[in-house]
C-alpha cells in the first residue's frame, strides 16, 4: 500500500513473520537513516497483542473493513 493510504488507528491486513495477520497503527513518524528521512510504522498484531516497528509500507496488504459499520 503506498504511505498516502495508511492513518493512525486502522486496521490492515500485514504481513508479519511469513503469516498475514491484523494489525493496528498505533504512529507514523519520520525517522533519520543517515542522509534520508524514512516514515516508519508502529503497528500492533492484534493476534497476539505484540508491537512492532515496519519501515515501509509495503508490509500492509489491504485495510479491514468492518462489518458492523455497514
Amino acid at each position: 500500500m503506498l504511505g498516502s493510504e495508511i492513518r493512525i488507528g486502522g486496521r490492515y491486513k500485514a504481513k508479519v513473520s511469513n503469516r498475514i495477520v491484523t494489525v493496528r497503527v498505533d504512529a507514523i513518524r519520520e525517522r533519520n537513516y543517515g542522509k534520508r528521512w524514512v516514515r516508519v510504522y508502529d503497528v500492533t498484531n492484534l493476534d497476539t497483542g505484540r508491537t512492532t516497528t515496519f519501515r515501509s509500507g509495503a508490509k500492509f496488504r489491504s485495510e479491514v473493513v468492518d462489518s458492523a459499520a455497514k
